[in-house]
């Protein structure tokens, strides 16, 4: 369990830096976990959460769309009249 906790300790630090807040939790709780059954298996878990982390934190935000005001075309004047 300790090997977990201080293996964990990694992705908690990188997911904290790159803004995964939340997933850097749960690969800290992930590494506990998994280093009580076996040493071996916290390090995997590392290392799949290091990936997961580097994978979120390099996909785009999505951009929020906001709708453009109708402003009045200024090439054409207020004067000029169509069809008479």
């Amino acid at each position: 369990m300790g090997v977990g906790l201080i293996l964990g300790l990694i992705p908690l630090v990188l997911g904290i830096i790159k803004g995964e807040k939340k997933l850097a939790i749960w690969a800290l709780i992930a590494s506990i976990l998994a280093g009580a059954a076996q040493s071996f298996l916290a390090l995997i878990t590392v290392i799949v959460f290091i990936w997961l982390i580097f994978r979120k934190s390099a996909e785009p935000k999505a951009v929020e769309n906001l709708p453009v005001k109708d402003t009045p075309n200024p090439s054409k004047s207020e004067n000029e009249t169509s069809g008479d």
